[in-house]
């Protein structure tokens, strides 16, 4: 009875609220023909409208300005994802340099809900199965979270998705923690993002990105940017660019990382790059 009661209570405050947030540990493998993994951590917020996904780093940079007035953001800008809760279409905001696209989706996941039960965290699990993205996913979800969400753009099922995996282990999602906010939580880079950028379909987004493998220094190659002594190039990794040698050999770098790191959660949606010459 007593923990009855309180699943009614955190039930009942979690329909008070105006967002449901909910985070996940997300382990990957960027490289698929590797063993090494990443670690990090997405937010889901579920508000009355939409749903807003991102990776941790925009909720620091977000807290930080919000303390301190400063937008600062350390590292690459990762995609933003929301989900129209009337109208069930995705919007992926991607940024590709200093421009921002915007790309719609309206995914359809066909799950098959199975007997198999288990008991996680206190919470009662249910699995079920499901093809997506050219990868077959089992998935645990709890209707003790009355939401048919989960992260990324995995939905549907008659509760929380509370882990969620491929059957290769390229990614293994895990909700880790859920919190509710009387307020409504809207990311100030969301919406910055929603006032600004260009939409376009997926077949423009992969021309962009092979383009982008073909020439990854175009911003210097156009005349965009010029190298010399006085003109350096600073890299992520901290290395100073200005001779014309180092360029190429830059250049080169960047077009395997690129090919190696091309394992996205949606396989069949990735780029297939033809081979380095060198």
């Amino acid at each position: 009875m007593k923990r009855l009661l309180l699943l009614f209570v955190m039930i009942s405050i979690s329909l008070n609220a105006q967002t449901h947030r909910f985070i996940y540990d997300l382990v990957y493998r960027p490289d698929s023909t590797s063993a090494d993994v990443r670690k990090t951590n997405y937010y889901l917020d579920i508000n009355p409208e939409e749903t807003f996904y991102y990776e941790r780093s925009f909720f620091v940079s977000d807290s930080i300005e919000k303390a301190t007035g400063m937008r600062i953001f350390d590292g690459k800008l990762s995609d933003l994802l929301s989900k129209n809760l009337k109208t069930g279409q995705w919007t992926l905001f991607t940024f590709q340099g200093f421009d921002l696209y915007h790309l719609k989706d309206h995914p359809k996941i066909t799950w098959k809900i199975e007997k198999e039960t288990k008991v996680s965290a206190s919470l009662q699990l249910q699995k079920a199965t499901a093809r997506f993205g050219g990868r077959s996913w089992t998935a645990w979800f709890s209707k003790e979270f009355p939401f048919p969400e989960g992260p990324y753009k995995f939905h549907g099922l008659p509760g929380m998705i509370v882990e969620i995996y491929d059957d290769k282990e390229n990614y293994h999602f895990t909700l880790n923690k859920s919190q509710n906010f009387a307020d409504t939580q809207l990311n100030s880079m969301y919406k910055n993002a929603k006032g600004r950028g260009v939409e376009i379909p997926y077949s423009k987004y992969r021309s962009m990105l092979l383009n982008h493998y073909r020439d990854p220094l175009k911003f210097i190659n156009s005349g965009q940017t010029e190298i010399s002594e006085e003109n350096k190039l600073g890299l992520d990794d901290g290395r100073i660019i200005y001779k014309p040698e180092e360029l190429r050999e830059y250049g080169i770098e960047e077009q395997q990382r690129i090919k190696k790191y091309n394992n996205p959660i949606e396989l069949d949606k990735a780029v297939r790059y033809p081979e380095i010459k060198k």
